[in-house]
């Protein structure tokens, strides 16, 4: 009787590998089109604010003890000290290779698919392999 067991997995286990590298990738990014996209406001970062503000507002041609410079300058700070979001997707599947164990990873956020992430700590879930595309 345990023979026959672990004869089944083994099968089962030859069965899921696939023919190629090139297969398991296209059967690992088919699986991953079948996603749950979900869009969020995200916050950005200091540093963001400010590159976004230097590329909206280009730094002016002047000495940099100019008055023009030096209000250039303030509006920055105060640009970076506002709430300034973006609209951002995420999905809920990706697909990662992992080369020594010669297989294709598929990962999945049950907080993306079920639409309750949020960009704050805590709230992003977590990404967990649920699938494995074998080569």
């Amino acid at each position: 009787m345990k023979r026959a067991s672990v004869f089944v997995l083994l099968l089962g286990l030859i069965a899921c590998k696939h023919p190629s590298r090139l297969e398991a990738e296209k059967a690992c990014l088919e699986w991953d089109a079948q996603e749950v996209s979900f869009n969020y406001e995200r916050e950005l970062l200091g540093f963001e604010k400010r590159q976004k503000f230097e590329q909206e507002n280009p730094r002016p041609d002047a000495a940099y003890w100019d008055d023009e410079i030096i209000e250039w300058d303030e509006q920055k700070k105060a640009y970076a000290e506002t709430r300034v979001t973006e609209a951002e997707t995420i999905g809920s599947r990706y697909c990662e290779d992992d080369q020594q164990s010669m297989q294709f990873l598929g990962y999945e956020n049950d907080a993306v698919h079920q639409g309750t992430y949020q960009d704050l700590s805590g709230q992003k879930g977590e990404w967990r392999v649920v699938r494995r595309f074998r080569y």
